[in-house]
């Protein structure tokens, strides 16, 4: 009876193991295709065989970049980083987002996720309702330049929206530096409508609604 009892425990553990090293993955193994846009040409959205995280990639997010690729990886559903990822990870689905343009504003409430954003750039400048009817509970963090980082960390994000115009963002060491992911959205330097359209795709994705997006 008591080896019967011991067995069962150890085939027990053995299972918990196996389901803790199910989580675990290679970088190699984002290597499916989750969205491949048919007109933007600055992202894309990679996954695993049986993995809820994926990885968006976002290449030459700004004028004049080549070659420059731009990782953001979503680990969903407790699953862990790839290893030697040094990409952004974004731990679940983000809810509270800073966003430093106001484009990146209206491709969310095209979506219905407009109430995720919690900080601005320039709320003077932004016309959409519900950020306005919202303005006394949303952080302005100010521009590029002359950014408030003690109120941006106070807002406690999840994610930063960021844009490049001639080079990086010149956020990207702070953010570094507090531990605050962020991510490039490069709408703007693609060269249909469709194409800056299609970025709410990638947006949809940091959000969990895809489906939405698409």
């Amino acid at each position: 009876m008591k080896i019967g009892k011991n067995l069962s425990l150890l085939l027990l553990l053995a299972l918990t193991l196996a389901g803790c090293n199910n989580k675990s993955s290679k970088l190699t193994d984002f290597n499916r295709s989750v969205y491949t846009p048919e007109y933007a040409s600055g992202f894309d959205i990679q996954g695993a065989e049986g993995r809820q995280s994926v990885l968006l990639t976002v290449t030459n997010p700004w004028q004049g970049a080549d070659g420059i690729a731009a990782q953001l990886f979503i680990a969903r559903d407790g699953e862990t980083v790839p290893e030697g990822f040094e990409g952004q990870v974004l731990e679940g689905d983000a809810a509270r987002i800073v966003a430093m343009s106001s484009t990146h504003i209206a491709m969310l409430d095209a979506v219905g996720e407009v109430g995720r954003v919690v900080g601005v750039s320039g709320i003077d400048y932004i016309s959409n309702p519900d950020v306005q009817a919202r303005r006394e509970s949303i952080g302005d963090v100010g521009y590029e330049g002359n950014v408030n980082y003690e109120l941006l960390l106070s807002l406690d994000p999840d994610l930063v929206l960021l844009y490049g115009v001639n080079g990086a963002s010149g956020m990207e060491p702070k953010l570094r530096e507090l531990g605050i992911p962020f991510m490039y959205v490069g709408d703007y330097l693609e060269e249909s409508p469709l194409g800056k359209a299609e970025w709410m795709v990638a947006l949809s994705e940091v959000v969990g609604c895809r489906s939405e997006g698409e």
